[in-house]
């Protein structure tokens, strides 16, 4: 018996069954007012835990799908102005070729310094060796004064997101 009331008020609960049941009618359970009043108490507790775990379940599935909406709002703006460049651009049609071309490369150059700030590499491959974990090869060429493996000719640059390869160059 004096192991029972060392027990927590959990154990008490699982001993005494569900509302309704007493498991033990001996004299601990027979005038302790207590004991019914401590069942309840956890009853509550527990369906109040309940409720605010299926809450935060809710709450972390919409976060989710607002993030998985609205989590690349970020590189969206930043793209926005390449859009605008690469229209002024198409607008200057009966512009020299020189200065279009001018136009468009410096529009590349600010798109590639503004996706490295997302953490996008360009991966070099032309006149490098070839590595069948980064690189994907086309074809198989032999060229004399060149040693075996190396690069020739890339038909598609390759890129890195953080260090880790996003798409291999060809």
């Amino acid at each position: 018996m004096e192991d029972r009331e060392k027990e927590s008020p959990l154990a008490e609960v699982d001993a005494e069954g569900t509302e309704g049941e007493d498991v033990e009618s001996g004299p601990a359970s027979v005038g302790n007012p207590g004991r019914r009043t401590t069942r309840a108490k956890l009853k509550e507790q527990l369906a109040y835990l309940a409720a605010e775990f299926d809450n935060y379940r809710k709450r972390v599935a919409r976060e989710r799908e607002v993030q998985a909406a609205f989590g690349n709002e970020r590189l969206l703006l930043a793209v926005l102005p390449f859009l605008d460049n690469l229209e002024r651009a198409m607008g200057q049609a009966t512009a020299s070729s020189e200065a279009l071309l001018s136009g468009v490369r410096m529009t590349y150059d600010q798109f590639l310094s503004e996706l490295r700030k997302f953490g996008l590499e360009q991966l070099p491959a032309h006149g490098g060796r070839f590595d069948p974990s980064l690189h994907e090869a086309i074809a198989s060429v032999p060229a004399t004064g060149k040693p075996e493996g190396t690069i020739l000719a890339e038909a598609r640059k390759g890129y890195l997101l953080h260090g880790r390869l996003l798409r291999p160059p060809r």
